[in-house]
């Protein structure tokens, strides 16, 4: 059950949900953006969301994620639909929209951690799966200070989807 988030010191912020625990902008310090820190829950969802005008540049320095980006229409600059669809099948999502979005699907791991950080530009839908039996750990850079006005958010009902 989620609940607001608290204030850290330095003016940093804690929450925790079913989904994982966040760490944010525990760097106060930095001119540009926020540097956080998700602690991701086996099988946890955290899908979808995007943002006008901040990018992220995210790495899994413990466990592993599929991070999706996704546009959210039949542009093929996306693909791997049957990624997408397994997520749905998994959350049981019984009614599928007619123009189905194209998702690539990002595997990131402490393995690849040394390839450095998946850029996610504005505009992009997106969100991670833990499909492991452990913990992962997200860290992720946003290049504009968290304020809540720069986040849309992608529920099953906002999409019209039916669950069951």
């Amino acid at each position: 059950m989620s609940q607001p988030a608290t204030s850290m010191n330095h003016g940093g912020r804690f929450h925790i949900d079913d989904r994982g625990t966040r760490y944010c902008s525990i760097f106060p310090n930095i001119g540009e953006g926020d540097i956080n820190v998700t602690v991701v829950e086996p099988h946890a969802a955290a899908l979808w969301h995007r943002h006008d005008r901040q990018a992220d540049y995210q790495i899994v320095v413990k466990g592993a994620l599929k991070i999706g980006m996704c546009n959210m229409s039949a542009d093929p600059f996306l693909e791997e639909v049957d990624e997408w669809r397994k997520i749905r099948n998994k959350h049981m999502l019984t009614h599928w929209p007619q123009d189905e979005p194209f998702v690539k699907w990002h595997v990131l791991s402490e393995r690849n951690a040394n390839e450095g950080p998946l850029y996610i530009p504005p505009g992009i839908w997106h969100g991670c799966v833990n499909y492991t039996n452990e913990q992962a750990i997200l860290i992720y850079h946003i290049t504009n200070k968290y304020d809540g006005t720069d986040e849309d958010r992608c529920s099953v009902e906002d999409m019209g989807w039916i669950i069951e």
